[in-house]
């Protein structure tokens, strides 16, 4: 698979890695087993850098994936990231360094790693990202060796406008996909600046999968009951309906052609799908490659 520089940073980085909130069991139940044969089957197809949080299950895709490495004899070429600083279950946020060295401690015991290779703040707001909270904590334990690299995973532009100015966080997060393109250009400002960037939800919560219509139904605890709720999913089902039209003669499988979509965006360093079982993960890996440019250019004028 194609690797990119994830910035300033100087890892290198397969441009499809494996998001975890899946197996954290924020979209319903799940079977560790599963998930972590799933991990394997995508670090086998080159898929080697895990995207995850103690938010995830409250800790739960950590632990999972914190087993999963003790299998691995290629356990130095795995790239970790994780995050602290949003609790899913309280809906409460907290970005004040004594928290956040809490959050990191917890991460490296449930992950069993001695350092995190990417350390992201969990969706801090303006005010945390002006106040630059917990900078200097994360560049002490980069200094001490149990971080190597810091950034922020962010909800909207302005905060990754305020990220890119500050100078600070190496790399940044924020959603990126068919239906949300507006990130473009700030993503060229982070290139330009040395700051890498992750796309996350390409696939939208699974609308872009092409396996969601007006009729799904999500079962209790998946959290698509609110994201995707009856009121918005009709409108969001019918622009899905019309990408599928237009890439319909290019002989791919929806999903594919989303996760595609944000590789052949130069200034995204990787896109990170969310990933539930092996076979999900290798066609994933299999999307690592650019779309033809005559499809992109279609795909980027649907409204």
């Amino acid at each position: 698979m194609e690797t990119r520089t994830l910035g300033r940073t100087g890892l290198q980085v397969p441009v499809v890695g494996f998001g975890s909130m899946t197996i954290g069991g924020i979209f319903g139940p799940v079977d560790d087993a599963v998930s972590i044969q799933a991990l394997h089957a995508a670090i086998d197809a080159g898929m080697r850098f895990i995207d995850t949080s103690d938010a995830y299950g409250a800790g739960h895709s950590e632990r999972v994936i914190g087993r999963f490495l003790q299998e691995r004899p290629d356990r130095d070429q795995i790239i970790i990231c994780t995050k602290g600083g949003n609790n899913m279950v309280t809906g409460a946020r907290n970005f004040a360094p004594e928290y956040i060295r809490s959050c990191v401690e917890g991460s490296l015991q449930r992950l069993g790693v001695e350092a995190i290779d990417l350390y992201l703040l969990h969706n801090p707001s303006v005010q945390n990202l002006k106040a630059g909270d917990s900078y200097e904590l994360l560049e002490k334990y980069q200094a001490e060796g149990k971080i190597k690299h810091w950034g922020v995973s962010l909800n909207t532009l302005e905060e990754c406008e305020l990220a890119v100015a500050s100078g600070r966080p190496a790399v940044l997060q924020m959603e990126y996909n068919l239906l949300d393109q507006e990130a473009e250009g700030v993503f060229a400002k982070a290139k330009a600046a040395g700051v890498g960037v992750i796309s996350r939800v390409p696939l939208k919560r699974g609308l872009l999968s092409g396996r969601i219509d007006e009729q799904t139904q999500f079962v209790e605890g998946d959290r698509r009951r609110n994201i995707l709720a009856p009121d918005k999913l009709p409108a969001m089902v019918a622009r899905v309906k019309r990408i599928a039209e237009v890439v319909a003669g290019y002989g791919r499988p929806l999903a594919e052609v989303a996760v595609r979509f944000c590789v052949s965006n130069p200034d995204v360093s990787l896109t990170i799908p969310g990933i539930r079982t092996p076979e999900q993960a290798r066609a994933n890996a299999a999307a690592g490659e650019p779309l033809p440019a005559d499809v992109l250019q279609r795909l980027r004028q649907i409204d």
